[in-house]
């Protein structure tokens, strides 16, 4: 027994620092801070943005998702802006650097605000449906705009108005396009990009759930540091999200939510759909959010398959935008041992970066019993994610850069770029495109329909 003993302590001192070490040399790897800047106090608004200008250029070099010739663009974008004579606006400077970062075409490289940079907003939150953009929430002196179809903005035709804030995030169409409904709210960005003509006010024009087009002049607030820049999914609640405060209100449907809308706030749900043996498990992230534990839901929503194995499952993952895949990777690999028949996935341009992993990872151990419903996910199958941030000296904005590559639909063998956790939790797919391609219209919403949800059901059957 003490040789054996002392054989577990010898095995032990010898693991734990080299899984240390293989950890260290990953962060390293993947996930390595900016170097520090070392700039002068600067004299002018000039020299300030010249600096920033300076240091985004080397946080851009940080990034590996691009390719040489959009590297090249890029830099010759930021020397051009270097040169100049005159210092940009805050908005333009913003957006200019947001058309830099897109030009990697990564749907997970962006340009974000720091501490005291955060811009103004404005006090509606939209969310984009097959018919249109729709104003869904909004501060009690505008509530006349909730549920309101975005028609013009400052004069500018919608369709205009989302083309040109589209440009500012890379990826794949749907990705770049639910970007834009979130940015749509933020004056700073309309500005930046000449939608609006300043920052004191901005005019939208809608027309009501009853047909009769209002106007109305917006005024923005800065958004404090401690308020968070929601992601558009939020805005598909008939609540309001609480981090914005009480003196925010919804639009309420017609009829109550469809199941899959309903209690929007909660993170994870499951349950047994009505009238038959199927199971529905709802997953709006890939890792905890606030008190809500993923390893808690996933374990009890498998030994509630273990102890009455549902006989088709239907996997809402249209709101999964992310967080860590491997969370997720032994639960969706094993979901068809767990289920005895059809495996239904319902997928959008929200399920993004681990939450494409997820579907993934579900599909390539379904070994075709596994169907995709929805909308064509976020980003391709070769993407780049993890890396970090650094922020600018002077104006606060943040680089997202990234490092790791990931590929679903090929072997990655380069261990500079290829994200080592891949080769442990190996995804290989040939697509995740739709099955069966269905989109929601607004009047869905209000009228508590889920053409997606309800195409699944049907393929479900009832007992």
């Amino acid at each position: 027994m003490w040789r054996v003993f002392k054989f577990v302590l010898f095995a032990l001192g010898a693991i734990v620092p080299l899984g240390g070490g293989v950890l260290t040399a990953m962060v390293l790897q993947f996930n390595h801070s900016p170097s520090a800047f070392h700039y002068g106090k600067p004299k002018s608004a000039l020299e300030a943005q010249r600096q920033d200008i300076d240091y985004f250029m080397k946080l851009l070099s940080m990034d590996r998702s691009f390719s040489a010739l959009q590297r090249a663009h890029a830099n010759s974008r930021l020397k051009e802006m270097a040169d100049a004579k005159v210092a940009l606006s805050p908005p333009a400077f913003r957006v200019a650097l947001m058309e830099i970062a897109a030009l990697s075409d990564n749907g997970h490289t962006s340009v974000t605000s720091g501490g005291g940079a955060m811009p103004m907003q404005l006090p509606v939150r939209v969310a984009g449906f097959s018919d249109g953009i729709y104003v869904m929430q909004a501060t009690k002196p505008y509530a006349d705009l909730l549920g309101g179809k975005v028609t013009a903005i400052d004069g500018h035709p919608i369709a205009e108005v989302m083309r040109r804030l589209e440009q500012l995030r890379g990826g794949v169409p749907g990705w770049r396009k639910a970007y834009a409904e979130t940015y749509i709210s933020q004056l700073d960005v309309l500005v930046g990009t000449g939608i609006s003509p300043d920052l004191r006010q901005s005019v939208w024009t809608v027309v009501s759930p009853s047909r009769v087009s209002v106007t109305h002049t917006l005024i923005p607030y800065r958004q404090p540091d401690r308020e968070p820049t929601l992601f558009v999914k939020v805005n598909y609640s008939n609540h309001p999200p609480a981090e914005l405060g009480p003196n925010w209100v919804s639009f309420q449907p017609d009829t109550a939510p469809s199941a899959t809308f309903a209690n929007f706030e909660e993170p994870f749900r499951h349950f047994r759909v009505p009238h038959s043996c199927a199971m529905f498990v709802q997953l709006k992230s890939s890792e905890d959010e606030g008190q809500a534990h993923i390893s808690d839901f996933l374990a009890g929503t498998r030994a509630d398959m273990e102890a009455n194995k549902p006989c088709a499952l239907i996997l809402d993952n249209r709101f999964n935008d992310g967080g860590d895949y491997i969370n997720l990777a032994r639960w969706a690999s094993a979901l068809p041992r767990l289920v005895s028949g059809k495996i239904i996935v319902l997928i959008s341009p929200m399920t993004f970066s681990a939450g494409i992993t997820t579907v993934g990872f579900v599909k390539q151990a379904g070994d075709g019993r596994v169907m995709l419903i929805g909308e064509p996910v976020g980003d391709r199958l070769a993407f780049y994610s993890e890396g970090n941030r650094g922020c600018l000296p002077n104006f606060h904005l943040c680089l997202n850069y990234r490092t790791g590559k990931h590929d679903y639909a090929h072997p990655c063998t380069d261990w500079r770029v290829c994200f080592w956790p891949n080769w442990l939790f190996p995804v290989r797919v040939s697509s995740l495109a739709p099955d069966r391609t269905l989109a929601m219209s607004f009047e869905d919403w209000r009228m508590g329909r889920d053409p997606a949800y309800d195409e699944a059901l049907k393929l479900v059957g009832s007992k």
